[in-house]
């Protein structure tokens, strides 16, 4: 329910411990790199002068980024073509943690495996060939089946070329049609479909001209076998034969590569892992900084990983440098700390609400809980009805537990709760308000008590939202903004007063002189247009106006009169709370009037099954939208920035 504290970890150490170091980080998945120059070059990494150092002191001095000169992509090839091969022959896959930690041993396997699958795979795509090229000639000899002509007295002509062509119908009668313009003898030998089949002798020295006039009638050429002799019909036999006994070594061999990749299964996969463990190590590489003898790597790890690095490093036997800091103390403001979210199993799913938003800088409140809280509340409220919220909690478990979508199965689970326990509290089923007594407000029959209750439902978010932008200004120590600025302490004193006027109006008990509101109002004001001279001031800077003192009046004027009018429309916003609340009930009724109009009671029911489906869908979606906005402009706007970066380490991702 906060943000994780962060370390940063600076390592020193022996070119030789390099590869296994960022191996073991990588496996353990517990850092995010930094560049190690830029950390060099600050203050911030200071390695005490000691016997067991000194030389790595020394050594600072020739420092270099580290630069890789290895190229994964063909073998990655290899991998991607090996994994698809499982695939395509139905091996499932399983999930593996093993691999070869020596990218020399991970190489050697690569490359025997995939040898032998080639083998294999060639074999097959031989066979495959061969027997696509005898398939050709068999569809060549049953066009033929009607000739007795034996197939060598075709091939063995001298003077003229044999072909045989496919074509359609219509366009055969065509050439008919021509025939005296076509300089090649024509004889239809097939007819199937709406295709005819001929075959041509055409005299060598006309070959182009007659080329030219079948490639225009679109006829497709069918090669002829001439590595056969015999009549047409008994060759097509023997050609069957051989088609045959082709597609039974197919099959055979298809069977032997099966066995093969099952066989090599765990290997493929411990191969895959150690090229992802090599690229992931490399990446933590780039980072670093490097001399002929020693390495210099840095990164952020959370304060709740320490022990488990700490272990890590126990296996170099002190030959590993560290220097650990904490984010607060980093001197140099260009290295930003990230941000690693941590919330409980109930919060977690809207986590990435906040995301969507952005994510929260190191120093700034995480705002899970408050929004889960909240947005919780405004849905059940706008969305109150127990049937329609039990679909919407049987939804959120399906998606969450059967289809693997955390985040929206438990949002969904969340909200579909709240609207079961506002339904309860309208006393709404299925729309239905006959079902069961309301235990504390029916909406339509108290309107008025709704929409006044939306607002001030809303006044209390928006003053839980200024305390959280007034703690998280002052914990980045941004004075101006959090004493003085419209969503600091300054303006939560307007909105608080405002507040206590409009409500000892309404019940005629006024508290103070109007006199006295007035100088309250304007002192406030005054404290959010002197913001900047103000904050300097306390700062102790001698500039008082950073971009001079015209420039940021007529600035700072215009957000006086901003703050008076977004505190009201801020407000006023939460009313749709209300009015969602209201439209619930009115759609329902819309399609319950209709239902009642039928005569037919199949049909009725079917308006109200309908009606509720829509319900669901259509308002559902429109009340979550109207959610958020509330979330992101109203309240969000208050008391968060989301501009931080996330937690991203670098960690192997086994397959």
């Amino acid at each position: 329910m906060s943000i994780e504290k962060m370390q940063m970890i600076n390592l020193v150490g022996v070119m030789s411990d390099f590869d296994k170091l960022t191996k073991m980080l990588a496996i353990d998945g517990c850092m995010q790199p930094v560049s190690a120059l830029q950390e060099i070059n600050s203050s911030d990494f200071v390695l005490k002068t000691s016997n067991d150092n000194i030389e790595a002191l020394m050594d600072v001095n020739y420092i270099r980024p580290y630069l890789s000169d290895k190229d994964y992509n063909i073998s990655n090839k290899h991998i991607k073509v090996l994994v698809e091969a499982q695939k395509l022959n139905g091996i499932n896959s399983e999930y593996s943690k093993e691999l070869y930690f020596d990218f020399d041993d991970s190489q050697k396997e690569l490359a025997k495996v995939y040898d032998e699958y080639m083998i294999i795979n060639k074999k097959i795509d031989d066979l495959q060939k061969k027997d696509g090229d005898l398939k050709n000639t068999y569809e060549a000899l049953r066009c033929l089946k009607d000739v007795n002509v034996p197939i060598e007295e075709f091939t063995a002509m001298k003077n003229f070329q044999v072909g045989l062509y496919k074509v359609p119908v219509q366009n055969m009668l065509k050439l008919k049609a021509n025939y005296e313009n076509i300089p090649s003898i024509i004889e239809s030998v097939f007819t199937e479909n709406d295709f005819v089949t001929f075959i041509s002798f055409t005299p060598l020295l006309l070959l182009t001209e007659t080329a030219r006039i079948f490639k225009s009638a679109n006829c497709e050429k069918i090669l002829i076998p001439n590595h056969y002799a015999g009549i047409p019909k008994d060759v097509s036999v023997v050609v069957r034969k051989e088609i045959n006994e082709i597609q039974q070594s197919l099959l055979k061999i298809q069977i032997d590569l099966n066995v093969f990749l099952r066989e090599k299964y765990k290997t493929i996969k411990n191969i895959e892992n150690s090229y992802e463990l090599e690229q992931k190590s490399e990446e933590i590489k780039k980072s670093a900084a490097c001399t002929n003898e020693f390495f210099y790597l840095s990164g952020w790890i959370p304060k709740s990983f320490m022990e488990s690095l700490k272990t890590l490093l126990l296996s170099f036997d002190d030959r590993i440098l560290t220097i650990s800091k904490d984010a607060n103390e980093i001197t140099n403001k260009d290295i930003t700390p990230p941000t690693m979210m941590i919330n409980n199993k109930f919060f977690k799913p809207f986590q990435s609400m906040v995301l969507m938003y952005g994510v929260p800088s190191y120093n700034e409140i995480d705002p899970t809980i408050f929004l889960a809280i909240t947005y919780t509340l405004m849905f059940g409220a706008m969305f109150g009805d127990a049937g329609q919220g039990l679909v919407l909690l049987l939804a959120g478990y399906v998606l969450k537990n059967k289809q693997g979508r955390v985040n929206l199965g438990g949002v969904l689970e969340t909200l579909g709760i709240s609207s079961i326990i506002f339904g309860f509290l309208y006393g709404s089923v299925f729309g239905s308000e006959l079902v069961i007594n309301a235990l504390l407000i029916r909406p339509m029959e108290n309107i008025n008590d709704v929409l006044i209750g939306a607002i001030i439902f809303g006044c209390g978010f928006l003053i839980l939202g200024f305390i959280l932008g007034i703690t998280n200004s002052l914990r980045r120590k941004d004075i101006e903004r959090g004493l003085f600025g419209k969503e600091g302490l300054a303006g939560f004193m307007f909105y608080i007063g405002a507040i206590i006027l409009i409500i000892s109006i309404v019940y005629k008990k006024p508290l103070l002189p109007i006199v006295i509101w007035v100088i309250y109002f304007i002192f406030c004001l005054l404290l959010i247009l002197l913001k900047q001279p103000l904050a300097n001031s306390i700062k102790g800077n001698k500039i008082l106006f950073e971009e001079g003192a015209k420039d940021y009046f007529i600035e700072s004027g215009f957000e006086v009169v901003e703050t008076l009018l977004s505190m009201f429309s801020n407000t006023l916003s939460f009313i749709r709370v209300g009015a969602f609340a209201l439209n619930h009930v009115g759609l329902f009724v819309a399609f319950a009037s209709m239902a009642s109009m039928t005569k037919n009671g199949v049909a009725s029911v079917l308006i109200l099954i309908l009606g509720n489906i829509v319900i669901i869908a259509l308002e559902g979606l429109i009340v979550f939208i109207q959610g958020l906005r509330l979330q992101y402009y109203e309240l969000f706007s208050k008391y968060y920035e989301g501009s931080g970066v996330s937690f991203e380490p670098v960690k192997v991702k086994f397959k």
